[in-house]
């Protein structure tokens, strides 16, 4: 090879030598371009992972300061782990601070419950109090942490916080029905009221519910309609327990108290054709029923509640017993109402029965349905509660259910 073109060999080296290490050159530099963007992507990444976990845990902190002041167990809640499980626990505290918990001496719920779970998603626990519209909700709280603040190591503080947590949860639960109005009836009180979302009292009332021994349920229900003149249709217990020693004694009984006998076909049986002498507890083949009029003992006017456990709320023929009386818990488990044209005109949207309807009485009526729309009606066991001007009361347990 000439001088010539070991020369061009050289330079055409050079040339490739340098292509290379410009190739080679801007691999590294765009390598280490791309590292440094990466490493600034992943700090700013986790920049904003802790900037949202910091908000996450002060969220959780804040909304456990306030689920506390409203009698909330927030040890569940506390702040730690990941800002995963930090979201978690804030959804779920959020949750029960706008719905609560099913109160544990429910017997039955016979409407639909609608909690919206995606709200805790996007809820700001700094607007938790101003969510708060039911007046006798928020005037518990002002009493509870009241009390709170007091000697909590004082036995008799600590069981009324723990009463009034139970009612405050009872009034965050009616949450997940969303009514406009509602009968809420509260068995320690002897006491119905109609509430409207606000809290207001539209219709305060006394009631007469179950005795110790034969205790009126706590349930979660509707009034399906309303009966004028109603039968009542004696339950088994009662007819054999009550009923059917007396009736064997003297026929007068039967008269006197208007009851009727049916048989299996539901047909009316004349007493005085009953061998009495062979029927017993075990041996009754007969439904006792008593016959609409002034003394039926369910009065004149009869609350059908949709549940299985045949409770109801009903007039009464011993009116008197609102005036006479402080004992509100003598009745078989159903629920005696003191103002039942009130609350059916209410129920019923429209002045249906006039004030003398109740001294009226007319004879010989048969039962008569009067359809509603579902009107929601709470019937519960709040030992402690606020009156209707705010003031704290705590009710003497009637069942003993709160030790």
């Amino acid at each position: 090879m000439d001088t010539r073109g070991r020369k061009i060999g050289i330079i055409v080296a050079v040339v490739a030598g340098l292509v290379i290490l410009f190739l080679v050159g801007r691999y590294f530099i765009k390598n280490e371009a791309e590292k440094s963007n990466q490493s600034k992507i992943e700090k700013e990444e986790k920049e904003v992972s802790e900037k949202e976990s910091r908000q996450v845990a002060q969220s959780l902190h804040q909304a456990c300061q306030y689920a506390a002041s409203v009698g909330i167990d927030t040890s569940r809640y506390g702040v730690g782990g990941s800002a995963d499980e930090n979201k978690s626990r804030l959804a779920n505290l959020l949750l029960e601070v706008r719905y609560g918990k099913k109160p544990s001496r429910l017997e039955f719920n016979g409407l639909k419950e609608s909690v919206d779970s995606t709200w805790a998603a996007t809820a700001n626990a700094s607007e938790l109090e101003s969510m708060t519209t039911f007046a006798p909700y928020k005037q518990l709280v002002g009493h509870y942490n009241r009390l709170r603040k007091a000697n909590k190591a004082n036995s008799a503080i600590a069981d009324s916080l723990r009463l009034i947590r139970q009612t405050l949860n009872f009034y965050r639960y009616i949450n997940r029905f969303d009514p406009d109005q509602f009968v809420l009836v509260n068995i320690p009180a002897g006491e119905l009221n109609v509430f409207d979302r606000t809290g207001k009292r539209l219709l305060p009332m006394q009631v007469i519910s179950g005795k110790p021994d034969k205790m009126t349920p706590c349930m979660v229900t509707y009034i399906q309609d309303i009966v004028m003149y109603p039968y009542w249709n004696v339950p088994q217990n009662i007819a054999l327990d009550e009923m059917l020693p007396r009736m064997k004694r003297d026929l007068s009984y039967i008269y006197n108290q208007n009851l009727q006998l049916l048989d299996e076909k539901n047909k009316e049986v004349d007493p005085e054709e009953i061998d009495w002498e062979s029927l017993s507890e075990t041996n009754f083949p007969y439904r006792v029923r008593q016959a609409s009029g002034c003394e039926n003992s369910l009065g004149l006017l009869k609350f059908n509640l949709a549940n299985p456990l045949a409770i109801y709320l009903h007039d009464t023929n011993s009116r008197d017993l609102f005036k006479s009386t402080k004992d509100h818990w003598r009745s078989h488990g159903c629920v005696r109402v003191q103002k039942p044209v009130e609350l059916a005109n209410l129920i019923l949207g429209a002045k249906t029965f006039d004030a003398d309807f109740m001294n009226k009485c007319l004879i010989d009526q048969k039962p008569k349905t009067l359809p509603t729309k579902k009107f929601p009606v709470f019937i519960t066991y709040n030992i402690a509660d606020v009156d209707a001007a705010g003031k704290l009361h705590f009710y003497k347990d009637v069942y003993s259910l709160a030790k």
